[in-house]
């Protein structure tokens, strides 16, 4: 459950769960896991068992067992065997009561069975009389019965299990191919000692380097919301230890994540560059023009929070030490280390011949779009730096460079109100883009970005398109002046 968190929030914020689109809940809503259950997981384990609780503690019984065996459709999950327990100590509760009641009122029932019920009960007597003659027979009874009876195709036999569950710590870096490997070493060890009982290893990441690689017994649910895989190995049922990457939100937010490290850490480096030191406080890349070296702080991608933390606690957001030794240890996010994401720094590449302009970080493709270029060849080859950041740039003329401008020196990326002139050469030098898609590329691209532009050929080959960036863009954002009335670019457009 994702939290509403935001860099300028309001103060009420912290007590408020995000649980669809604009809808948000309050934990202390006595409706809380129903609404749970309604808008953000019906199959939620948690919210079910808590639900049952309820239930159980109103003395509506038949919705509590409901509401458990939910829980049980889910599994493995944190709460699988406390609700299993719940409805056995249900079943027994009940049991001792008709008991109670047998003993309270023994003759209260006698006389009161409908025709029908002492008709049935003549049936079954009958029944069990054949039944004895077979017994008696040649054939053992569950042979003769086996002779009988009509069997449909395949068996599915269950036995109740008492499950273990354990901790194992993994280390960030862990590829999927070691994760697997030892949690199935694990598994088995375990099993030797306890051969009657399931197994189940949940695998957490940890930043801790006294943890990682240990196993222990779990002792708190909670951490088991924490896993990214599950192993369960039951010997005597089944001969495979079962796997399974439980977070795909891991895996899938790890690229947005590695984007929103880099797209600071690139406006960290030009700042250094620029002023010969850190920044106290990220607050200082968040300036008017031409300080904008950033329009904002990214959302860190898998909590959805871009709250600046001087430590590293695990809680969402993002980490920075401006004492650390350089921008990839200077920020990282508050959920892994800083060396589980490499500092690959935003840059652009622009192919001169496919009149393509594409934004990258390392290997992921934040934006590909068609650009207009120089006519006569007039766009220059070479490595160029994002020096001026600009919202509606003023020119010699009013719609001289579009919505927006990335200012290189003498030309910019910059948009254009001619958009017949995007895929072919009619410019002055200048590199141009939509409206549409040079407001699109503004919010990627730090000051101090590298931009080069080539003859024909990618620099960076086969890259992997990232969906959704836009999502690390956090919906309230620092008010900032990007549009410098008295100033007059001369790029040559």
């Amino acid at each position: 459950m994702i939290r509403h968190q935001q860099r300028f929030q309001n103060h009420l914020d912290d007590n408020l769960i995000h649980l669809h689109k604009n809808f948000f809940v309050s934990p202390s809503d006595p409706q809380y896991y129903e609404k749970v259950i309604r808008y953000l997981d019906a199959n939620s384990p948690e919210a079910h068992y808590k639900i049952g609780q309820k239930f159980q503690l109103k003395g509506n019984l038949k919705r509590a067992v409901f509401h458990y065996k939910e829980v049980l459709k889910t599994y493995p999950s944190p709460f699988y065997s406390a609700a299993n327990r719940a409805i056995q100590q249900l079943d027994q509760q009940q049991a001792q009561h008709a008991a109670n009641l047998q003993q309270a009122f023994p003759g209260k029932n006698k006389g009161l069975l409908p025709p029908f019920m002492k008709t049935l009960l003549i049936v079954l007597l009958v029944f069990n009389l054949l039944l004895v003659l077979l017994f008696v027979g040649d054939k053992p009874i569950y042979k003769t019965i086996s002779n009988m009876k009509v069997w449909g195709v395949g068996s599915s036999i269950t036995y109740e299990t008492v499950d273990t569950p354990f901790i194992m710590y993994l280390t960030p870096e862990s590829a999927n191919e070691e994760i697997e490997d030892a949690l199935h070493k694990q598994a088995v060890a375990l099993a030797k000692d306890m051969p009657k009982r399931s197994i189940i290893i949940y695998g957490i990441v940890s930043q801790d380097q006294t943890l990682r690689g240990k196993t222990m017994v779990l002792t708190n649910e909670e951490m088991a919301k924490r896993a990214i895989v599950v192993a369960q190995y039951h010997p005597e049922t089944d001969t495979s230890v079962r796997i399974r990457f439980l977070n795909s939100a891991y895996d899938k937010h790890q690229p947005l994540s590695a984007i929103g490290a880099n797209l600071v850490r690139t406006a960290l480096a030009a700042y250094m560059r620029d002023n010969g030191k850190a920044p106290e406080s990220l607050n200082k890349l968040l300036q008017d023009y031409p300080n904008n070296y950033l329009s904002f702080i990214p959302l860190e991608a898998e909590t959805g929070s871009n709250e600046v933390s001087a430590a590293n606690n695990g809680q969402g957001g993002w980490v920075y030490n401006s004492e650390a030794g350089d921008a990839a240890a200077m920020f990282y996010p508050n959920t892994v280390g800083p060396e589980s994401i490499s500092f690959e720094p935003v840059h652009i590449e622009i192919n001169k011949v496919e009149h393509r302009l594409r934004l990258m970080s390392g290997n992921y493709l934040l934006e590909d779009k068609v650009v207009g270029l120089g006519a006569n060849a007039a766009t220059p080859l070479g490595d160029f730096i994002v020096n001026d950041r600009v919202q509606q740039p003023k020119g010699k003329n009013a719609s001289s460079y579009g919505d927006a401008g990335l200012g290189l020196g003498d030309i910019a990326l910059h948009g254009t109100y001619d958009e017949s002139s995007i895929g072919s050469d009619k410019s002055l030098g200048c590199v141009r883009l939509t409206n549409e898609d040079v407001q699109a590329l503004f919010p990627f691209v730090p000051k101090g970005t590298v931009v080069q532009i080539e003859a024909s050929q990618w620099k960076s080959g086969d890259a992997k398109l990232i969906k959704n960036t836009e999502t690390l863009i956090p919906l309230k954002k620092p008010e900032l002046d990007q549009s410098p009335e008295h100033v007059i670019f001369h790029w040559l457009g």
